[in-house]
């Protein structure tokens, strides 16, 4: 955790689906965010949005992300940089609507 987050560029290959299953990459991932403070870990949490967590957008994702709200402003920023241009509205809305909890 603390090498990614001190170089995500070199470590972003231990977050990548093809190396482990699902269940690892999402578990290694929130333990990842979990570390991370904003502002000093905005590359490495944006890595990690436009990774790892973009590649299991779905409803099963956010059911398992639905333990972890409110989310902290580090998994917020991690989950903005999901890119969401070809998931469904209803999914978008219910991301968006997780990040905006109190």
């Amino acid at each position: 955790m603390e090498a990614y987050l001190a170089d995500p560029s070199g470590w972003w290959w231990s977050t990548i689906l093809l190396h482990d299953s699902r269940e690892t990459v999402l578990k290694r991932a929130l333990a990842i965010i979990a570390q991370a403070r904003l502002p000093d870990h905005e590359t490495a949490l944006g890595q990690l949005g436009a990774g790892p967590l973009e590649d299991m957008m779905g409803n099963e994702l956010l059911d398992a992300l639905g333990n972890w709200t409110p989310f902290t402003a580090a998994m917020c920023h991690a989950l903005r940089m999901v890119r969401m241009d070809a998931k469904s509205p209803a999914l978008r809305r219910r991301l968006d609507a997780m990040i905006l909890e109190p």
